[in-house]
C-alpha cells in the first residue's frame, strides 16, 4: 500500500468459530479506501460470515477487524458504512417513501435533510415516481432497486453487498452493475460477493477468493485472471 493511501478495512488474524468448528480461518489483509473488491467462492466458503463480522452481526472468536481506524466491535466503525444482505427484509406494507425515511432516520439524517435525501436515492435508482407506492406492489427488480436506494442513503463511504445480482433478470443485473460502477467512480470503498466471474471482471479492482473459510487469494484483477 502506498504511503498516501488510507486503509479502509484491515483484517488482523480475525477468525470465527461456531460449535467448536472454525468457520472462517484467520488471515491478514488491508483494503485501501476507494477500492472495489470482488469476493468469490462457492456456497459455504465464508463470504457472508466475512460480511457479518464487518457489521457486528458476528463477533470474531479471535483477532480483530479495523474499519476506518476503529475496531469493528465499536459501533462508530459503521457510522459511514452500509450493508445489503443477500436476502434483504422489507415490510411490504410500507410505502417506498416510508421505508427510505425510516432507513435515513436510522442512519442519522436530520428531519430537515430527510425529504431531499429520500428523493435523491429514489431518483438514483429510477424509482422517484414510486415514492407513494407500497412495496407489496413492487416486482423483484424494483425491490432490488429499493435495496440499492437504502444502501446509498446518507452517502456512506463503505458499501458492502452480498450477492446483489443473485436471481435477477439481465436488465436488473445491468442496473445493479451500473449502480456499483457509479459508486466506484465516486471513490467509495466497495465489497461485493458474486458467483458471476463476469461481474467481478467488470467491476473489481481486487479479488478476494475464499474456500472452506480460508483466504486462497487476494490481489489484483490481472493476477487473478492469470491464476484462474
Amino acid at each position: 500500500m502506498e504511503m498516501n493511501e488510507k486503509c479502509a478495512i484491515e483484517f488482523r488474524r480475525a477468525e470465527w468459530s461456531a460449535s467448536g468448528k472454525l468457520i472462517l480461518k484467520p488471515f491478514e489483509l488491508k483494503i485501501q479506501e476507494g477500492k472495489c473488491v470482488g469476493v468469490v467462492g462457492h456456497n459455504g466458503a465464508g463470504k457472508t460470515t466475512l460480511f457479518h463480522l464487518l457489521f457486528g452481526l458476528k463477533i470474531p472468536s479471535r483477532g480483530e477487524i479495523i474499519i476506518n481506524g476503529v475496531s469493528s466491535l465499536d459501533p462508530r466503525a459503521r457510522l459511514r458504512a452500509s450493508y445489503l444482505p443477500e436476502r434483504p427484509y422489507f415490510n411490504l406494507d410500507q410505502t417506498l417513501s416510508g421505508f427510505l425515511s425510516l432507513q435515513g432516520t436510522l442512519f442519522g439524517i436530520t428531519p430537515k435533510e430527510l425529504v431531499g435525501e429520500v428523493q435523491r436515492v429514489a431518483s438514483e435508482v429510477g424509482l422517484l415516481e414510486k415514492l407513494d407506492s407500497r412495496l407489496k406492489t413492487f416486482s423483484k427488480g424494483m425491490l432490488q432497486k429499493t435495496a440499492l436506494a437504502q444502501l446509498s442513503i446518507g452517502s456512506p463511504n463503505l458499501m458492502v453487498l452480498d450477492e446483489p445480482m443473485s436471481g435477477l433478470d439481465p436488465e436488473s443485473r445491468e442496473k445493479v452493475r451500473l449502480s456499483l460502477a457509479a459508486w466506484k467512480s465516486e471513490g467509495k470503498t466497495l465489497l461485493f460477493s458474486s458467483h458471476s466471474l463476469e461481474d467481478v471482471e467488470q467491476l473489481a479492482d481486487l479479488v478476494l477468493v475464499l474456500a472452506d473459510g480460508e483466504m486462497k487469494f487476494f490481489g489484483g484483477l490481472s493476477e487473478w485472471r492469470n491464476k484462474s
